[in-house]
């Protein structure tokens, strides 16, 4: 990539709206929890291409339990640490970066495990905005939900290992995921 699409990408990433982890959802703790992943286009993205992106390399576990825990770990960081300025962007950029891996294929297995950093930053975007009360029912539900995408996602990647076209596909989806997060 030439330096001025490289500083295009990144100029673009800074202007997104945030996506404040989709307020208005953590209210009813357990419920809301396990239905944000699903809810929320960033992470429904995020977490279904960290399990393709775990068949493609093999990795049926490490990768998806990684992914998971980092998650946790970024709620207790935004429920300590409070909000964080590289929050939105990199949540932004974990959709673009995990479409741009699909066509890595001769280094996807190392930057494979880009995808737990950056769920790290999803989760912590969830801690920023938590009801003291309410982020540990929250936290479950989301890492129950989350646990379900990954193994969707892993499915997936397993037919697109055998099936060329469905691999391209699903770059082209989370591109076009990616997008539409762009115009917020």
């Amino acid at each position: 990539m030439n330096k001025s699409r490289m500083t295009t990408a990144i100029a673009l990433m800074l202007l997104t709206t945030p996506a404040f982890a989709h307020p208005g959802h953590m209210e009813h703790g357990l419920s809301s929890g396990l239905l944000h992943p699903m809810t929320g286009l960033d992470h429904l993205m995020m977490l279904l291409t960290s399990g393709f992106l775990a068949a493609l390399t093999g990795r049926r576990l490490s990768l998806p339990l990684m992914t998971v825990l980092a998650m946790i770990a970024g709620t207790a960081a935004g429920v300590w640490f409070g909000g964080n300025n590289l929050v939105e962007p990199l949540v932004f950029a974990s959709v673009w970066f995990a479409a741009a891996m699909i066509f890595a294929s001769n280094r996807l297995s190392v930057l494979s495990w880009m995808m737990p950093c950056f769920a790290l930053f999803h989760g912590w975007a969830h801690g920023v905005e938590a009801p003291v009360g309410q982020v540990a029912l929250f936290t479950v539900g989301a890492a129950i939900s989350s646990v379900v995408l990954l193994a969707v996602g892993y499915s997936i990647g397993n037919k697109a290992n055998q099936l060329t076209w469905l691999k391209k596909g699903w770059a082209a989806t989370v591109f076009a995921a990616a997008s539409v997060l762009l115009v917020g």
